[in-house]
């Protein structure tokens, strides 16, 4: 990657409305049309790590393309991305009218927060077209106009840690989740509702405030009930933390972790001895993994932000801008109702570092994507699998 890429990638700008914006875009002489996007993130908040690891893949997407458009001399599509990072209590409709009158016409919406509803639906009031790389909430696909998820339902995670408890004979279950997470709150609705589904019985539910401290009642309880599985809603670095104090207070069953888990791991720090973790026995949803596709991606990416990729997140990031440059290919105008009758048409994109992605249309607004597992095994993140997310809704 080049000296002005990188440094591109390092610019920040204050905007009017306290919230800092930094931009990565193709040559603009090189192109007639333009397409101004937008990636919300919060600045604080469970899933700021998450959040930002998308907007670094997204970022990397939007240089690869201005990179082509240069190469080339000639593009029907020059994408110029802003990475906007928020409070996560800012008003979305004042975030909505800034981006406006920038003439942002595409925002990607945040993951795995409450701002996401929110945001989308000033969005939507907006004429905005909106994608949304996470979707614990399958149902706001189906009540906003405009509206495209990238990334897997809630309901096809929680299905895919539900097949695979299944798949390991486990009969009973333990679900933990996160006082006051929009998020926990639906993974561990869907994930209770798979459980029912497929013949796991819950027997035991906590919802955590406290972190990782002050579990000694909670092992007591999980011990006394004995589940096969101790089913998780809880993100990254927190989950790690209260997983390595359970083990220590002798907690043994597997644990089975909602993508939440899959961002910016360390599991080194975890280690209970020379080549042991307290971290063995734990699976986790992805959204996937690397293709022999993703080189370039790699070096791009370790070039700018000077760390390896570790989860999902940096490609469903990538993933989503090349979604976006797809659909702005065959509209016949860049606004938000061409591409949104781009997307209402479907297409395929071929996926260069996480799968592929399959828009049906006919009504369809989720995608055809994948659902991946990894487990944790001497300090490593290995893959499981990786399948269909099952049959699209909304």
């Amino acid at each position: 990657m080049s000296v002005a890429i990188r440094w591109a990638l390092r610019l920040a700008l204050a905007s009017s409305v306290t919230f800092s914006v930094w931009t990565a875009a193709g040559d603009a002489r090189n192109t007639a049309q333009q397409l101004r996007v937008a990636i919300v993130i919060p600045k604080a908040g469970s899933f700021k790590v998450h959040n930002r690891l998308i907007a670094n893949g997204a970022t990397i997407a939007a240089q690869e393309i201005g990179a082509g458009v240069a190469d080339k001399g000639h593009s029907s599509v020059a994408l110029k991305l802003s990475v906007v990072s928020v409070r996560p209590t800012i008003s979305p409709t004042r975030v909505v009218r800034s981006l406006a009158r920038r003439s942002t016409r595409a925002l990607i919406l945040p993951c795995d927060v409450e701002l996401q509803e929110s945001l989308a639906r000033a969005a939507a009031k907006a004429g905005l077209l909106t994608l949304s790389p996470c979707n614990p909430d399958a149902r706001i696909a189906k009540s906003l106009p405009r509206y495209w998820p990238t990334g897997a339902t809630g309901s096809a995670e929680a299905g895919q840690l539900v097949y695979y408890a299944k798949y390991r004979q486990a009969k009973t279950a333990f679900l933990v989740g996160a006082a006051g997470s929009w998020y926990a709150r639906l993974m561990t609705g869907e994930l209770r509702k798979w459980a029912k589904r497929d013949g796991i019985n819950i027997v035991g539910e906590a919802s955590l405030s406290g972190g990782a401290h002050g579990l000694t009642s909670l092992a007591k309880r999980i011990r006394k009930l004995n589940p096969a599985i101790v089913f998780a809603a809880v993100p990254s670095p927190g989950i790690e933390s209260i997983i390595t104090e359970l083990r220590q207070k002798r907690v043994l069953s597997a644990f089975l972790v909602t993508d939440g888990m899959d961002a910016a791991l360390d599991l080194a720090r975890y280690r209970t001895g020379p080549a042991n973790s307290s971290l063995e026995q734990v699976v986790f949803a992805t959204f996937g993994f690397p293709r022999t596709t993703s080189g370039r991606f790699v070096n791009d990416y370790e070039a700018a932000f000077r760390k390896k990729i570790v989860g999902s997140f940096p490609g469903l990031g990538y993933e989503t801008v090349q979604v976006l440059e797809a659909a702005a290919r065959r509209a016949s105008a860049l606004t938000p109702a061409g591409l949104n009758a781009s997307f209402a048409k479907g297409f395929t994109v071929k996926g260069v570092v996480l799968e592929d992605t399959r828009y049906q249309g006919h009504g369809h607004r989720q995608p055809v994507t994948n659902v991946g597992l990894a487990e944790v095994v001497r300090d490593q993140y290995v893959p499981l699998f990786v399948s269909v997310a099952g049959h699209p809704t909304g």
